[in-house]
């Protein structure tokens, strides 16, 4: 606001002498005479007391960007006046040409600044320099609701700046932007690559597994760089391979623990230790009842007491199956996994937790990796 509110003054005092008459005693200088009493009409607004002092910590350079365009200003309306009056006798048509150079110069200022507001309006944000960090996405977001999603600069846990992607629109568990980016992976975009800790499959599909074949984990660890963060919210896509069995390990052993192989699917979790519960994605054998031991809790319409869910897990996952009917040994691409869609009339896992996005409030602000 501030460096709107001066820009309005420079442009609005050099309309002002055009208005009065204030430049036409100017029209038997010097180009260098010119340029000094123009330059005096605006020294008394770059020197206001309410702009910044030169060196004040983020703002030094706005004085120097406003006093340049000035400059620029003046200089090319210097040449136009003294281009315009060398042949020029008739004391009324200098006069107009004068004004006509005034208005001008008000149109220059307006136009240079105009183009260069933004850039300073970004600079002078939280997070719009290294040296002018934010705390978080969300401060940006709460200071100023219009800034657009894009890269920032965020202080980080140890004192440094660092850049990450923030996410001002994304609309999560009832909160609207100020999300910072740690992990997007689409890989339905040929130039993405899997992460580490993850093999890229081709066919049937282009997608992320485990490293293996056959039952396993892999893991993969996505930074986030030191910045503290106590919400998380995010979507995971998957399809079924054959036969998943969501929570039945955990059903058939009761003492495996959020390190072990808990459940058929996806664990997202934080910290290593002890590790900490984010979201669970659990992938299921089908809808129908032939063991319900390997459904989901919100596809077990027969019998819902098999379906046991860990409890570090609790209510904090999706569960969800590719086959609408009896299980078949083979890949289901038409049916995603987690997206909310493609349920049977009395499967509910479409609306528990009102997948795609998920969102976690966590007990307490942390700045583990994910």
């Amino acid at each position: 606001m501030l460096v709107q509110i001066l820009v309005l003054a420079v442009v609005l005092q050099l309309g002002s002498a055009q208005e009065c008459g204030g430049f036409l005693g100017f029209m038997a200088l010097t180009p260098d005479q010119l340029k000094k009493e123009i330059r005096s009409e605006v020294a008394t607004l770059l020197s206001h007391d309410s702009l910044p002092e030169d060196g004040s910590e983020g703002e030094g350079d706005l004085r120097t960007v406003i006093e340049s365009v000035v400059d620029a200003a003046i200089e090319k309306a210097v040449v136009n006046i003294s281009d315009k009056i060398v042949d020029k006798v008739n004391s009324a048509l200098i006069s107009s040409e004068i004004s006509m150079a005034v208005a001008n110069l008000s149109d220059v200022v307006d136009r240079l600044v105009s183009s260069t507001l933004s850039q300073l309006h970004q600079l002078q944000l939280p997070g719009g320099t290294p040296s002018h960090p934010a705390t978080s996405c969300r401060e940006i977001k709460d200071l100023h609701p219009s800034s657009p999603s894009g890269h920032y600069w965020i202080r980080s846990s140890n004192g440094f700046s660092v850049q990450v992607y923030c996410d001002m629109t994304r609309s999560c568990g009832g909160i609207t932007g100020g999300w910072m980016e740690v992990a997007n992976i689409d890989m339905s975009n040929s130039t993405n690559t899997c992460p580490v800790g993850l093999r890229m499959l081709s066919s049937p599909k282009r997608l992320c597994g485990i490293n293996s074949d056959g039952p396993g984990c892999s893991s993969a660890v996505f930074s986030v760089q030191g910045i503290e963060y106590s919400r998380v919210c995010g979507k995971i896509t998957g399809y079924q391979q054959k036969t998943p069995d969501a929570f039945y390990s955990y059903y058939a052993n009761r003492r495996l623990t959020i390190d072990d192989r808990y459940v058929d699917g996806v664990s997202l979790t934080h910290g290593r230790n002890p590790r900490m519960h984010i979201w669970t994605f659990a992938a299921a054998l089908h809808e129908v009842s032939a063991y319900p031991y390997y459904n989901c809790p919100c596809t077990n319409i027969y019998d819902t007491t098999t379906a046991v869910v860990p409890p570090y897990v609790g209510r904090d996952y999706f569960c969800d199956t590719g086959s609408a009917h009896h299980y078949q040994f083979k890949f289901y691409p038409d049916d995603p996994l987690w997206d909310g869609r493609g349920c049977g009339p009395l499967n509910t896992c479409c609306t528990f937790n009102t997948p795609p996005w998920f969102m976690k409030q966590l007990p307490s602000s942390t700045t583990d990796d994910i």
